[in-house]
């Protein structure tokens, strides 16, 4: 055998080992339910159905699941992330490029942009669309009187000042520059899809404020760090049709309460029932009253995404606990997780059995393609939610009132977004977005794509 040969037959019997060892390790590696670092849910293998092998789905369901889990699967992810991390160090966790300049203390953080010349008018509170209900008076066992003033700050006796995050009394923030014209990009995007979807359906804008805009002193959010400001660029840029809904001042009046988590990005089971609140306000429904659903409270041991970028011990010895409320109706929820729509599940809100690491998963799962959830309510009509992960937490409350909600990811689902909202009879959209999503490339870019 001649060096040649030598060297192609030990290529091939390597190959072969490895595919050998990695088919065995499928068979006794046990099976993980979700992801961690992508804080979805995972395929597992497939039921065999005789009109799938028909269509050829079942090779489509097996390969989804071989993917997801893949011998290892979590090391290579974060050893990827390592790496992009130290090739790209200015590349947020959304993949976006964000320009350092060092600061009067010689630390790094973003860029400011100038100051705007007049700051936009407070939000008011717009009429009611045609056809709803009247809100009913609000009593104090139900909605509670707001202040004349938002809680207090507690005093910043502990401060961790990095690139990207402060770190204020154990509690970690992600730091916000906004930028004028990505703020009304974004309300033309809701401004054309309004026109799209046409009479008598009724579109929300709800942009959710992130935890330094309530939790930091004035000076972190102040200029174009302001995200009361940002939004209202956004708001004064929509159309007049399209419901305004306040979650702002919901959030900030009760910021003495735990509505967003210390370790994570997202608002907490709370934070997201003040937001359902504000959107009840908007869509003339009587919002469900916290004592009238069933609470859980989960182990207190969940770490979140800001506490996986940082690694800091502060954090890491203050885990978060995660609660929520389960929506009174009776419902059966169905799953899509893949843009070809044909990966299909049974889930369930609300899952007191998702915990640790995958805490915020709870709520109704992952970001997927498309969610539907039909009740046991009959009041003629239809939501639709199109969202980033802050709507996760959000969604399980909307299944106290709509007869069906649907819920999809323009990064996932990939179909028309018009064409769905009048097959399904939907009349109801809500836009949910937490700030960083509103200049997102990745999620605008599906936003685009599905809203032609």
């Amino acid at each position: 055998m001649n060096p040649r040969q030598k060297n192609q037959s030990i290529l091939i019997v390597t190959f072969l080992v490895t595919l050998l060892v990695v088919g065995i390790l499928h068979l006794i590696i046990p099976q993980e339910a979700v992801s961690e670092d992508e804080g979805r849910t995972l395929s597992q293998f497939p039921k065999l159905q005789y009109a799938d092998a028909l269509t050829g789905d079942t090779a489509v369901k097996i390969e989804k699941w071989y993917n997801d889990q893949f011998p290892f699967r979590e090391i290579f992810i974060r050893a990827g992330k390592s790496w992009r991390a130290m090739a790209y160090p200015n590349l947020n966790a959304d993949g976006m490029a964000i320009y350092l300049i060092p600061d009067e203390e010689g630390t790094f953080a973003p860029e400011p942009l100038p100051e705007p010349t007049d700051p936009p008018p407070a939000p008011t509170q717009p009429p009611l669309p045609s056809g709803t209900e009247e809100i009913p008076d609000i009593t104090e066992t139900t909605q509670p009187t707001q202040p004349a003033e938002p809680p207090p700050l507690d005093p910043a006796d502990e401060v961790i000042s990095t690139k990207l995050l402060l770190i204020i009394n154990k509690r970690a923030m992600e730091r916000y520059y906004g930028n004028e014209t990505n703020l009304k990009a974004y309300a033309d995007r809701l401004n054309k899809l309004d026109v799209k979807l046409g009479e008598g359906v009724q579109l929300y804008s709800l942009i959710a404020p992130t935890a330094i805009e309530l939790f930091a002193p004035e000076e972190h959010h102040s200029g174009y760090s302001s995200q009361e400001l940002c939004i209202g660029i956004v708001n004064d840029a929509l159309d007049p049709g399209i419901q305004k809904v306040n979650a702002y001042d919901q959030l900030l009046y009760n910021r003495d309460q735990y509505i967003y988590y210390r370790t994570d990005h997202h608002w907490t089971g709370l934070g997201a029932y003040y937001a359902y609140r504000a959107f009840c306000e908007s869509a003339g429904l009587t919002p469900a009253a916290l004592e009238d659903m069933e609470h859980y409270e989960l182990e207190g041991t969940y770490l979140g995404s800001l506490y996986r970028v940082s690694k800091d011990a502060t954090l890491k010895d203050n885990p978060d606990t995660t609660e929520g409320w389960k929506p009174n109706a009776d419902y059966t929820a169905t799953a899509w997780d893949n843009s070809e729509m044909t990966v299909t599940y049974k889930i369930r809100l609300n899952d007191e059995s998702i915990k640790g690491a995958n805490s915020y998963l709870n709520y109704s799962g992952g970001d997927r393609a498309l969610l539907k959830i039909e009740t046991d309510h009959r009041i003629g009509r239809k939501v639709l939610v199109v969202k980033d992960s802050f709507g996760n937490a959000f969604v399980p409350y909307l299944a106290n009132h709509f007869d069906e909600v649907y819920v999809i990811d323009p990064r996932y689902y990939v179909r028309s977004m018009p064409n769905l909202v009048k097959e399904q009879g939907i009349t109801d959209v809500i836009i949910l977005n937490y700030m960083f999503g509103t200049s997102n490339q990745t999620w605008l870019s599906g936003f685009d794509l599905i809203a032609k």
